[in-house]
């Protein structure tokens, strides 16, 4: 169902029922942007992989949000689903509330516009929304404005050069009290002019006349009318502070939603949806913490139960038949044996269909993901003795995968543990090297090539880290490469240790793909994932290699070797505990 701010109230409403009776809610975001920051290196920390998540992406807009809701029927054994395609937009209220600016990316807005996305209604029709602290501080201005309003000013003394267009208007004013007029419009007046009027009419007419500020698409203008009676008035007053709460209550707009999926404490499933989250928490509850910790903690109490599909198909059960987890592949996958497609059953004007695909409409991709949770959590349950048929949302067979979100460049550490500490696997073997701005690929590889093959991952035009595919040859490099003034070499652990964890911006970076591998002597198998090249190490899980990079002035053919043979990768020991 389409949901913009003409809708959105029906919809608020419909929603309480619904969300407190789910058993469990499938989400997904499309953005005007991925990334305008230093991109993540293979081996980064989660905590640089974050700080660089939060100086890149938090400039552009959520501008799409797909929820589906999923309740399971006892009585049927089967799932219904209601799915729902919020407009996003943060039009201001008024001139006090928040005017936001934000950034766009040309890619992510021709792809959407590709896709059919409707700007015109985005703009138009967008839901508005407000953190809590913005809230506070717009209804504080107007408890102000209010308190400003009954308090009687200091009198401003009127200039010569002022007084005959504040006589011109008085001369009006007293026309129209002896007039049929319902009221008076005073046009173009300058804040200045209107604070004269409001004084002059309180002097020359106490208790008869009123006086609004009106904003129009010509600037501000005042409108004079007759006071009414005193129960009348107190009845206008009333009526028109429940129109400022309204109209507040308006622009936190898709905020309240979001309140709500948070205080339902029901489990929120996602496909790759780290940066679905981080936007979410951004736009919809406060600025993202510094600290990467206390984004874990923040994360984990907004949305106590999470869970990514992805860590589900990068896992060990799945990794022979689940090749590809680009969402409308993966779609296709469990439409397939071992796996079954679940029947789901459909509410008339609140539902999609996998007949009908709208790829990149959020949510659609929102309905998908849940289509495929169901299907792989039911997996599971064929993998069981005795066999379980259906596998719920709360099943502990999905423990070993909730609140943890899957990281696609950091090439060993597969996700992030929000309720416990990450993985962390020894990088004992992984050098940090700086070097002279003229060296290509060839020159990182010839320097290791007496220790056997390396993994390069670029970080600036003079350095990288580098990996060594042969682990037991560490200390050989210690002795061989440390003496030198040509290029300086350090252990990972103590480059590491010289960083502040706390990244706002990276280095000017290399033109080039953020990972490049040298020919290993272990075969894996290649695969192309979303256009960019994977490999599938091992474990299940695949290392996103990132874009081939743009040949440079003095590429050599040894260099386009290198980058031909991408098949390394580390085999780290990983565990589902």
């Amino acid at each position: 169902m389409e949901v913009t701010s003409s809708n959105f109230q029906e919809v608020l409403a419909e929603l309480d029922d619904i969300l407190k009776n789910a058993s469990f809610l499938g989400i997904d975001g499309e953005f005007t942007g991925l990334n305008s920051g230093p991109d993540a290196g293979a081996f980064d920390t989660p905590a640089q992989y974050y700080a660089k998540l939060r100086a890149g992406s938090m400039d552009f807009l959520l501008i799409q949000f797909g929820l589906s809701v999923f309740t399971f029927n006892k009585e049927t054994n089967k799932y219904n689903q209601r799915s729902y395609n919020f407009y996003v937009f943060p039009r201001p209220l008024n001139r006090a509330a928040p005017d936001c600016r934000f950034m766009c990316q040309t890619s992510c807005m021709s792809f959407l516009a590709s896709q059919g996305f409707d700007f015109n209604k985005l703009f138009k029709l967008g839901i508005p929304y407000l953190t809590v602290t913005e809230e506070e501080k717009l209804t504080k201005r107007l408890e102000e404005k209010q308190k400003i309003k009954d308090e009687t000013p200091e009198l401003i003394p009127i200039s010569d050069d002022d007084r005959p267009q504040i006589e011109d208007i008085c001369s009006r004013i007293e026309e129209f009290i002896t007039s049929e007029t319902e009221e008076l419009l005073i046009e173009k007046c300058n804040a200045y002019i209107r604070r004269l009027v409001h004084q002059e009419v309180r002097i020359r007419w106490p208790n008869k006349l009123k006086v609004e500020s009106r904003m129009d698409n010509f600037g501000c203008s005042l409108a004079i009318q007759r006071l009414g009676t005193k129960e009348e008035e107190e009845q206008k007053d009333t009526l028109k502070r429940e129109k400022e709460k309204l109209e507040i209550k308006q622009a936190v707009g898709l905020s309240i939603l979001m309140r709500k999926i948070a205080d339902c404490g029901k489990l929120i499933v996602g496909h790759n949806m780290l940066l679905d989250l981080c936007h979410i928490v951004h736009q919809f509850f406060g600025h993202l913490p510094e600290s990467y910790l206390e984004f874990k903690t923040l994360l984990h109490s907004l949305f106590p139960k999470i869970l990514d599909t992805k860590i589900i198909c990068h896992s060990p059960q799945f990794r022979e038949h689940v090749p590809l987890s680009n969402l409308n592949v993966l779609l296709e996958t469990i439409s397939k044996s071992p796996f079954k497609m679940p029947e789901v059953e459909s509410v008339d004007g609140r539902s999609y269909s996998t007949l009908v695909e709208k790829c990149h409409e959020a949510g659609y991709d929102a309905y998908i993901t849940g289509i495929c949770f169901i299907a792989l959590s039911d997996y599971l349950g064929t993998l069981q003795t005795p066999e379980v048929s259906v596998v719920l949302s709360d099943s502990p067979l999905l423990n070993p995968f909730l609140n943890k979100l899957i990281i696609a460049r950091l090439k060993d550490i597969p996700y992030i543990n929000l309720i416990g500490d990450d993985p962390n696997p020894s990088r004992d073997h992984v050098f940090h090297l700086t070097f002279p701005k003229d060296w290509k690929l060839n020159d990182i590889c010839q320097l290791f090539s007496p220790f056997g093959g390396v993994y390069v991952s670029w970080l600036s035009d003079t350095t990288a880290y580098v990996g060594l595919n042969r682990r037991e040859q560490v200390n050989a490099v210690v002795k061989n490469l440390c003496k030198t003034s040509a290029y300086t070499i350090q252990r990972y652990a103590e480059y590491q240790s010289s960083l502040d964890v706390n990244i706002s911006t990276g280095e000017r970076k290399r033109k080039l793909s953020s990972f490049e591998s040298v020919p290993a002597k272990r075969e894996k198998s290649s695969l192309a994932m979303n256009g960019v090249k994977t490999e599938q190490a091992d474990d299940g899980w695949k290392v996103a290699t990132g874009k081939r990079r743009r040949k440079r002035k003095g590429y050599t053919d040894m260099d386009a070797a290198h980058e031909s043979d991408m098949k390394k990768a580390f085999a780290e020991a990983r565990s589902w505990e």
